[in-house]
């Protein structure tokens, strides 16, 4: 929503803002600085009963698995960096599709967080160099070292 004056200036704006659970490469700042800029990154965060994966096509999923939790990077998106990251993970194409699931922040709190689910959930070798960014952004979040270490048994496959 923008409220202008009758002089036409802007009184204040509001744009609707969403939620949303990078796990994958979107962790990387800097590189979410360029498909979304502007983007803020708000808090680490965890999905509960997910596993991460590297699926067929190289690249990050979430699968379902009640004894496991994927560690993650909450991001305050606007409707246009939605729509450019629908683009770039090939939601129209069908390779990823939009979810929403319930995290829970670094705080505790519970949110309820955009997700990108890829279609293929086979697994499969990460694509050259995609996680050796995915680690280390991990790294620098400092998320758990057994967390780390089961991402970096990726590398082995």
């Amino acid at each position: 929503m923008i409220a202008l004056s009758l002089d036409g200036t802007v009184l204040f704006w509001k744009e609707k803002m969403r939620t949303y659970f990078a796990y994958g490469s979107n962790l990387d700042v800097e590189q979410m600085s360029v498909r979304c800029r502007g983007a803020r990154p708000l808090s680490t965060a965890v999905l509960m009963e997910h596993r991460f994966r590297i699926n067929g096509q190289g690249v990050a999923t979430v699968i379902p698995s009640p004894e496991s939790r994927v560690h993650g990077l909450l991001w305050s998106l606007t409707e246009e960096h939605e729509r450019d990251l629908d683009e770039y993970e090939g939601v129209d194409e069908g390779v990823y599709s939009k979810e929403t699931r319930r995290v829970t922040s670094f705080s505790g709190e519970p949110v309820d967080a955009l997700i990108y689910v890829a279609a293929d959930v086979t697994e499969g070798p990460p694509l050259p160099e995609y996680l050796e960014r995915i680690l280390a952004a991990v790294s620098r979040l400092s998320f758990p070292p057994e967390y780390q270490r089961e991402l970096r048994g990726w590398q082995r496959r």
